[in-house]
């Protein structure tokens, strides 16, 4: 009886731990690394790039000797649940969403405010994680996931995919998360946008052939939960100067064809001071930031250099508000500093969906620029405010 008793126990315990048959190998799986959503003649579209895993390895000691091979998969649908079901039919595996690291939205979406059902699709379903980064483009989508970067290495080293070593050594536009984007998407005081990738086709040869890669083109930029428009890069030149998580941006004085000198500017610190006056709101910003020297061109004193690098960075923040302003968007988010400060007198301000801004909104700028390397060479003899080398 004692020896049934233990062969019963046996087999409840051999039944309770075979618990695996539903695990599946990796090669048994798809894994998709971003996303991709269009909207075009009344069809959602939807992209997914899928990466062969044995290209993402790093074999210390190999050069690859071909491209790392991108599979790239189109389905369309009235929905995006059924254009994602439509690639669930040639898929041959199981597709999993949990290692997705990208969205990227066309400016189709944006334009017919289509992302939000997306957007409220993303939230809804368990697999994708918000930490995936957000994108928008005017590219053909299955062009942009195509790209391969330098050395035929995966895709998972470009942009899309791993956006914030490029912001770390230019921080001109910041690569945003999509929780990000969906909390700034809610707040009434920001603006929230999305960085928009293109494709550049002849910057770059390999082997004397042209070789396309991928750059930021720009912002798109919502308000109020509307889209407002592109800024291009060649407009966002104050952006930096008005994040203190900028990294390292650079900055040429004189003029634009022949450069007196070229700075590097590095980890602004900035303060803006709402001011009520009646019906209008008016914001004084203050900007101090550390620079270095990386060229000198001509004798200039300390002072001389510091002073028309305030210029500069004055007039870049003030010609990025006045495009901005144009886009009603509030670029700087100067009005969540008064919504800070005084929400009720905020919501007055804005009652009835009227803009925070007006032309004149930014009122003073000011900026200090300090010094703090001249690289590994001293300031010329006579080049100093005392006449000696700093």
């Amino acid at each position: 009886m004692k020896r049934l008793n233990v062969s019963l126990v046996l087999l409840a315990m051999v039944a309770v731990t075979t618990g695996c048959w539903s695990n599946r190998e990796v090669h048994d799986i798809t894994y998709p690394s971003a996303i991709g959503v269009d909207y075009q003649d009344g069809d959602y579209i939807v992209y997914l790039q899928i990466l062969d895993f044995s290209s993402v390895a790093k074999l210390e000691g190999q050069q690859k000797k071909t491209e790392a091979p991108v599979w790239v998969g189109k389905g369309a649908g009235k929905s995006f649940t059924e254009a994602a079901n439509r690639l669930y039919r040639t898929s041959q595996q199981l597709v999993t969403w949990g290692h997705v690291e990208a969205i990227v939205f066309s400016e189709s979406m944006l334009r017919d405010n289509r992302y939000q059902e997306v957007l409220e699709l993303v939230n809804r379903y368990r697999e994708i994680r918000y930490l995936i980064w957000a994108f928008s483009t005017k590219e053909p989508i299955d062009e942009l996931f195509n790209v391969i970067p330098f050395f035929r290495l995966s895709p998972k080293s470009s942009i899309l995919n791993n956006p914030e070593e490029i912001y770390r050594q230019r921080s001109l536009i910041r690569p945003i998360r999509l929780y990000q984007f969906i909390m700034l998407m809610k707040e009434k005081a920001l603006a929230a946008y999305l960085p928009c990738l293109t494709i550049n086709r002849d910057q770059w040869m390999e082997s004397g052939r042209n070789h396309s890669l991928l750059e930021y083109n720009g912002l798109d930029l919502f308000q109020s939960q509307r889209y407002m428009g592109q800024m291009k890069v060649t407009d966002l030149e104050g952006l930096p100067w008005m994040r203190e998580d900028t990294v390292r941006m650079p900055l040429p004085i004189g003029e634009e064809d022949k450069p007196a000198a070229v700075l590097v500017l590095e980890n602004p610190n900035i303060k803006i001071k709402p001011d009520v006056q009646g019906d209008r709101a008016y914001f004084d910003v203050t900007v101090s930031v550390k620079a270095q020297i990386n060229e000198q061109h001509q004798e200039l004193t300390e002072r001389e250099l510091v002073q028309l690098a305030g210029q500069k960075i004055e007039e870049q923040i003030r010609s990025t508000y006045r495009k901005a302003y144009e886009r009603n968007v509030d670029i700087y988010n100067l009005g969540e500093s008064l919504f800070r400060r005084n929400p009720a007198t905020f919501h007055r301000l804005t009652d009835g969906n009227r803009f925070i801004l007006h032309q004149d909104a930014l009122r003073n700028v000011k900026v200090t620029v300090r010094l703090s390397s001249t690289g590994r060479y001293k300031f010329q003899p006579g080049m100093s405010d005392s006449g000696t080398n700093p």
